[in-house]
Formats: C-alpha cells, sequence, structure tokens
C-alpha cells in the first residue's frame, strides 16, 4: 500500500483499542488511518496490541508518537521515541514528526525516506491561534517535496485567525500543506481550508483526537464537496 494521493486526504484518527480493532475492517469514512500511539499508551494499549492491529489494516496509516508540547499524550525519550518509530515503520504508509523535531528525528526521517514513506511535518498553536511570525518561521523551515506534507493545526478563534491560515495555501499553491483549526470553530474552519486546497482534512473514528476535531464522516462528506468544487 502507498499513502493516498488523493485531494483531500480523509484521515480518520484513532485513540482507543476499539478503533485498532476496527483496522482490520476498512473504513468508508477515510482515506486512511492516524495510528495516535502516544494516546493509545497512555490509555494502557499495548504496543504489541497496537503493532497487531496496523499488521491486519485495510487501509494506509499514518503513524503520530506526538509529544506533549504539541499535544501528544506521553512524555516521551528521544531514544524510546525512535525505538518506537523504528519498530512500527514498516506497517505504515507515512509518518507524522513535529517539526520542532526534525532534528532530534533525523534517523527516523532518513529510514523513512528510505523505505518510501510519505512524510507529515506538523506543527501546532493549541492554546492561542498561529502568529505571522510562527507561520512564517514554519514555512521558512519546511522543505517541500512530494512525500513531504506540511501540517500546520491552530486554534480559531476569529475571522482574522482562519485568514491567516487561508493565505497559507493560498500563498503555497505547489507545497503539500495540511491546514485546519482547532477549538469551537474547527469544523467551521476546515471547511473553507478543505475547499481552498489543504491536503489532508482529519476526524475521528472512535473518539476526537484533538480540541473541535469533528468526526471522519463529517469530514468525508466536505471531501467529497470539495473534489467536486476542484473539477
Amino acid at each position: 500500500m502507498k499513502f493516498p494521493d488523493l485531494h483531500p486526504v480523509v484521515v480518520g484518527s484513532v485513540t482507543t483499542a476499539t478503533g485498532l480493532c476496527a483496522l482490520a475492517k476498512k473504513s468508508a469514512a477515510a482515506d486512511a488511518v492516524e495510528i495516535r500511539v502516544d494516546t493509545l499508551l497512555a490509555k494502557k494499549v499495548t504496543v504489541e496490541t497496537i503493532e497487531s492491529a496496523l499488521k491486519k489494516r485495510k487501509l494506509p496509516a499514518l503513524l503520530t508518537l506526538r509529544i506533549p508540547a504539541e499535544g501528544g499524550h506521553r512524555p516521551w525519550k528521544i531514544a524510546e521515541r525512535r525505538e518506537l518509530f523504528l519498530r512500527l515503520l514498516p506497517l505504515v504508509e507515512a509518518i507524522d514528526i513535529e517539526l520542532a523535531t526534525a532534528s532530534a528525528m533525523a534517523p527516523i526521517i532518513a529510514e523513512a525516506r528510505r523505505r518510501g514513506k510519505t512524510i507529515v511535518f506538523s506543527t501546532h498553536a493549541i492554546k492561542s491561534p498561529a502568529s505571522p511570525a510562527q507561520i512564517a518561521r514554519w514555512t521558512g523551515q519546511f522543505d517541500p517535496h512530494s512525500w513531504t506534507i506540511l501540517k500546520v493545526a491552530a486554534r480559531i478563534k476569529s475571522w482574522h485567525d482562519l485568514q491567516q491560515l487561508a493565505a497559507l495555501l493560498l500563498n503555497h499553491p505547489d507545497w503539500r500543506i495540511a491546514a485546519m483549526g482547532l477549538g469551537p470553530y474547527a469544523s467551521q474552519s476546515r471547511s473553507v481550508l478543505t475547499a481552498l486546497g489543504s491536503c489532508l482534512v482529519y476526524g475521528y473514528l472512535d473518539r476526537p483526537a484533538a480540541p473541535g476535531q469533528p468526526s471522519a464522516f463529517d469530514m468525508r462528506k466536505m471531501a467529497r464537496a470539495a473534489r467536486a468544487f476542484g473539477k
């Protein structure tokens, strides 16, 4: 399997043991499944259980080991995080690495690249909207390739915040960018940003993995409308 080349790709997040069990069934709600390993481990789901579920997957998988500073639920040690990435890498089609941890995770990025995996470089502004300086720093650090995606997830409190994310998409039409809002206006913001070209749209398959995250079923409807609009 390869990570989907659709536009947009509907990514269904899994954060519970029940959600993992659903990997053996091809979900109609998502094009790919994000495995939030940090959340699963925090809920006492074992690595062996995660590994077994991935071996039975029916859809491409995105592996995420989120750090606490960017919304994760496990205080990783660098060596532990690298080891687990390497262990599960053969069982997934893409990985999520925070742009802030790219240097520390350089060996993982190199191995993922060698294996032909898609790499999502993620950034987050969870408590407050992203400032123009933050967005400029993120875009300056990102190296666009056919196998890389820049993910920007930021809290939305006003139309101005949404306009900043929209401008990110419009100012870089040749980049693969996934832009999404967090918080009470998450659904509305994702509708706008998906229509403007966000290449990934996230929704939960079991329980929300981020503040205000809508369901994958809702995101599927949104993606269909965006694809029709783009024809």
